[in-house]
């Protein structure tokens, strides 16, 4: 069978013998991994299987082919930094400037030759597995976008982030007015069973008669406080005068009258 000429440029990753136990036995195969491109910002992956290593990769071929995309490349290097994860595998790839080259290894340097990017840097920050490499640098590839549809994107976002920001303060807002409103209704009808909500309302729509279902009211102590009392100052004892009853005896006034007695008869 002649191969049918094709106008992508093909080159095999790896190729791996593979075993499948059934009820007969072990059923040997092999899958090789390909990656198609016509360097020149097309690419394609694709894992075939075959009895022997011709059909599996053939198959790979043309699975490639049919899932071969057109990648977004600026010149010869990629438009921005991308960093990509798929299953275990886990790659980062950043533009560069003319001269440098294609600085990765394993899978993912032939998924950048194949696509036709000269100048990048490409670093594995996962699981070496070259297969899961592979696939994962060719979402990264097809997730990468032009500077006008980066641009636009970002007026997209910047646009929602508005929207997102006035209906957070107009929600606000309306919160503001809700409790201002209900403080309101508080103050106007304070017992709020029947009237409530008009000036003096509440209760039975004459004023303010909650005090009647309140129960007893509590009875209110009016403190005293005492003043500090001034102590007098000590006054003197008065002076304790005789009694009438006991008379002091004046024995001079004796004397003087027996005198005057005796000159009387000596006359």
């Amino acid at each position: 069978m002649r191969r049918r000429e094709s106008k992508y440029e093909s080159q095999t990753v790896s190729i791996r013998r593979v075993a499948k136990v059934t009820a007969g036995g072990k059923r040997l195969r092999f899958s090789a991994m390909v990656v198609v491109g016509d360097r020149n910002g097309t690419v394609g992956v694709a894992l075939g299987r075959g009895t022997d290593t011709r059909s599996a990769v053939e198959k790979a071929i043309k699975k490639a082919e049919k899932n071969a995309r057109k990648i977004q490349v600026v010149g010869d290097t990629i438009p921005h930094e991308i960093v990509q994860k798929k299953g275990a595998a886990k790659v980062m790839l950043r533009p560069a400037r003319p001269g440098t080259g294609v600085i990765a290894g394993s899978s993912v340097r032939t998924v950048l030759e194949m696509c036709g990017v000269d100048n990048v840097y490409g670093k594995i920050m996962g699981s070496s597995d070259l297969v899961a490499n592979a696939y994962c640098t060719f979402e990264a590839l097809t997730e990468l976008r032009s500077k006008r549809v980066l641009e636009r994107m970002h007026n997209m976002k910047d646009r929602l982030n508005l929207k997102e920001q006035l209906d957070k303060e107009r929600k606000a807002r309306e919160e503001l007015l809700r409790k201002k409103n209900k403080e309101q209704d508080k103050g106007e009808g304070k017992g709020n069973r029947r009237g409530g909500g008009r000036k003096g309302g509440g209760n039975r729509g004459r004023g303010d008669n909650s005090r009647r279902n309140s129960g007893p009211r509590a009875e209110t102590k009016e403190v005293k406080v005492e003043k500090p009392v001034e102590k007098p100052a000590p006054a003197e004892k008065p002076v304790e005068k005789p009694t009438t009853a006991e008379k002091p005896v004046e024995p001079t006034s004796e004397v003087k009258n027996t005198g005057s007695t005796s000159e009387s008869k000596s006359e």
